[in-house]
C-alpha cells in the first residue's frame, strides 16, 4: 500500500525542479518595492503620455521624445535599483534562483520596453532614430555605472536631467555619426552582461541601499556640510528636515551652474537649454521635499517632538510656510537666471522670461502641494507628474518660440489659470498633511 505513494513522490519532486516559474515574486520584488515603484511608476506615465500623444496628436515629436525618454530612463533606474538591491543582500546566493529570477525580470521588463517604444517610433511621425538610441544609451549606461560602482546610483535623479537636453544634442551630431548610434546600446549590452557574470555582494550596495532609503537619493552628503547650504537648510525648515543640509547644496549649486552654464554658452556661441534644464530642476527638487517625508515618514514624530512648534497644528503651519518659502527661493533663482540669459538671447523677453518663471512656479506648488496630499508609494509616485506636464508645456512652447519667433497668448492664460489653481491645491493640501498623526504619512 506504501509502495505506490513512496515511488510517486520523488517524481513529483523532479517534475518541481525541472520547470520553475521565472517571474514568480515579480510582484515582491518589483511592486512593493518603494524605489523600484517609484520608478516604475514614473514609467508608466510616461508610457501613457506616449500613446495618448501617438492617438491624438502624432505630430507632436517633441512630446513623444520626452514620453519615450521618460519611460526608458525610469525602466533603466528601476533596473540599476534592482541589481544594487541584489548587490546589497548578503543572503542572495542563499535563496534559490533568487539571483537569476531577479537577473531575467529585469532583462524582461527592459527588453519589453526597448520593444514598445521601438513600436512607438514606427507608429508616430518620429524621423529620426538618434534620439530614441541616446535615451537607450544614457540608460544602459547609467546601469553599467552602478554595476562597476554603486554609489553612482546617488545620481539617480540627475538622469532626469537628460530629458530636455538629449533632444537638443541631436542638433549638434553630424549625420554620419548618427546613423551608428545604435551601436552603443549593443556594446552597452556585452558590457553588462560581463559585469553580470562577476556578480556578488557589495558593502558599497548594502551602504548606498540603507542610505537610499533615507535620504531619497539625494547627491552630495559630504559637501551638504557646508556653513552656507547648513543655513539655508535652516531657514527652509522644517521642510528640509528629512532632506537635510543638501537642500541648500542643491539650490546653491544650481543657480552658480546655470549661471555658469549661460555664460559659457553666451561665449561659445551655442544654444543650450540652461533655463529648461534648470526649471525641471527645481520642480525637482520641490517634488524631494515630500518625496524622502514619505521614505523617511519614521522620522516624523522626532521632528514633532523638537521643542520649536506648538502642537500639531503649529507643525503644519511651520512647514506650510516653509514650503512658500521654497517656493520664493525657487522663483528668486528663475528670475536671476532669465534676466541673465536676456542679455544673450534676443529671443528671452520679458513675457518669456514671465512663462518659464510661471510655468516653474505652478508645476513647484503642484509637486508641493500633491506631496502633501500623498498618502502611499503610488501617491507619492504620481507627484512626479507635475515634473513631466511642466517639461512638455515648456518644450513645446520654447520650440515654438524657436521656429515662429513668439509663444501663443493661450500659454500665458494657462499659466495664470494653473498658477491659480495652484494656490488652492497647496491650501487644501495644508489641512491634509499628517492628518491621521505625525505617527503616520
Amino acid at each position: 500500500m506504501n509502495s505506490p505513494s513512496s515511488s510517486t513522490q520523488p517524481n513529483t519532486k523532479v517534475s518541481k525542479s525541472t520547470f520553475r516559474n521565472p517571474f514568480k515574486g515579480f510582484y515582491s520584488l518589483w511592486l512593493r518595492d518603494f524605489g523600484s515603484l517609484s520608478f516604475l511608476m514614473v514609467a508608466l506615465l510616461g508610457c501613457g503620455l506616449t500613446i495618448l500623444t501617438i492617438l491624438t496628436k502624432p505630430e507632436k515629436i517633441d512630446v513623444i521624445n520626452l514620453a519615450l525618454g521618460m519611460t526608458i530612463l525610469s525602466i533603466s533606474t528601476s533596473v540599476a535599483w534592482q541589481f544594487i538591491k541584489l548587490a546589497a543582500s548578503e543572503c542572495a546566493v542563499l535563496i534559490p534562483h533568487y539571483r537569476q529570477q531577479v537577473l531575467i525580470q529585469a532583462t524582461s521588463i527592459w527588453v519589453v520596453t526597448l520593444v514598445l517604444s521601438l513600436v512607438a517610433f514606427k507608429l508616430s511621425e518620429l524621423t529620426s532614430i538618434a534620439i530614441l538610441m541616446l535615451f537607450v544609451s544614457i540608460g544602459m549606461g547609467f546601469i553599467y555605472v552602478c554595476l562597476i560602482k554603486p554609489q553612482r546610483f546617488n545620481f539617480s535623479m540627475l538622469v532626469y536631467l537628460c530629458l530636455p537636453i538629449t533632444p537638443e544634442l541631436t542638433h549638434y551630431i553630424p549625420q554620419l555619426m548618427a546613423d551608428f548610434i545604435v551601436l552603443i546600446p549593443l556594446l552597452l549590452a556585452v558590457l553588462i552582461a560581463r559585469e553580470l557574470t562577476r556578480f556578488s555582494w557589495n558593502q558599497d550596495a548594502r551602504a548606498i541601499y540603507l542610505n537610499g532609503q533615507e535620504t531619497g537619493w539625494m547627491v552630495g552628503p559630504i559637501v551638504g556640510q557646508n556653513p552656507w547650504f547648513i543655513k539655508l537648510s535652516r531657514y527652509l525648515h522644517p521642510a528640509s528636515f528629512f532632506i537635510g543640509p543638501m537642500l541648500g547644496m542643491v539650490l546653491t549649486a544650481s543657480l552658480v551652474l546655470s549661471a555658469v552654464g549661460v555664460l559659457s554658452a553666451a561665449y561659445m556661441n551655442v544654444d543650450l537649454p540652461i533655463l529648461m534644464v534648470l526649471s525641471q530642476l527645481m520642480i525637482m527638487v520641490c517634488a524631494l521635499i515630500h518625496w524622502t517625508r514619505v521614505q523617511r515618514w519614521r522620522a516624523a514624530e522626532t521632528l514633532y517632538m523638537l521643542p520649536s512648534f506648538s502642537g500639531k497644528a503649529g507643525l503644519v503651519e511651520q512647514f506650510f510656510k516653509s514650503q512658500l518659502r521654497l517656493l520664493g527661493i525657487v522663483i528668486v533663482i528663475m528670475s536671476l537666471i532669465s534676466l541673465l540669459s536676456a542679455l544673450f538671447n534676443p529671443q528671452i523677453t520679458l513675457l518669456v522670461g514671465l512663462h518659464i518663471v510661471a510655468t516653474t512656479t505652478w508645476a513647484a506648488g503642484f509637486a508641493l502641494a500633491f506631496g502633501a496630499l500623498s498618502r502611499s508609494t503610488l501617491h507619492i509616485s504620481l507627484s512626479m507628474l507635475p515634473v513631466f506636464s511642466s517639461a512638455i508645456w515648456l518644450s513645446v512652447s520654447l520650440v515654438a518660440l524657436r521656429e515662429q519667433g513668439s509663444i501663443s497668448v493661450g500659454y500665458y492664460w494657462g499659466d495664470l489659470g494653473l498658477l491659480v489653481l495652484m494656490g488652492v491645491l497647496l491650501v487644501i493640501s495644508k489641512g491634509k498633511l499628517w492628518k491621521n498623526g505625525v505617527a503616520s504619512l
